[in-house]
């Protein structure tokens, strides 16, 4: 977090309940299910609000992917972090060239390999993999924002 909010940021975590209400919006609007719990990470500067993060996995060809998307407090993605790749093949979508693609998209955005997100050749289940997962995770906080939840 501290590489897209900065070093001076205080970063802090809550683990924030999803209510089955909350669970099957989120499964209607993005086409992906999330678990009842999730983890938030909030960077603030200054006693404000300047960024969150949620960790997610998600489901690789044989081994799941682990990673983070960030976002603005407008709800923006700010960048998608990949923290563990545990494949042999696709590691490209760890590269700026990647995961540039997501940044200044939101919750409303489509999110689709073939729409708004370009796939990598020889990385196409991990990029699906990937935006789907930033799809579910940005329409999330999205419909944790409108809960007063963050």
């Amino acid at each position: 977090m501290h590489r897209v909010f900065g070093m001076n940021a205080t970063l802090s975590k809550q683990i924030i309940t999803i209510d089955p209400v909350m669970a099957a919006r989120v499964r209607a609007r993005s086409g992906q299910p999330v678990f009842d719990k999730v983890i938030v990470h909030e960077a603030s500067l200054n006693g404000k609000s300047i960024g969150y993060g949620i960790v997610d996995d998600v489901p690789g060809k044989a081994q799941p992917i682990t990673y983070m998307t960030l976002f603005k407090p407008d709800g923006t993605i700010a960048d998608i972090e990949v923290l563990v790749y545990r494949e042999s093949y696709g590691g490209e979508i760890q590269y700026n060239t990647f995961r540039h693609q997501f940044r200044g998209k939101n919750a409303s955005s489509p999110l689709r390999i073939g729409n708004d997100i370009e796939n990598i050749a020889g990385a196409t289940i991990s990029s699906n993999a990937i935006a789907n997962g930033a799809k579910k995770i940005a329409v999330l906080f999205d419909e944790l924002k409108k809960a007063g939840k963050l």
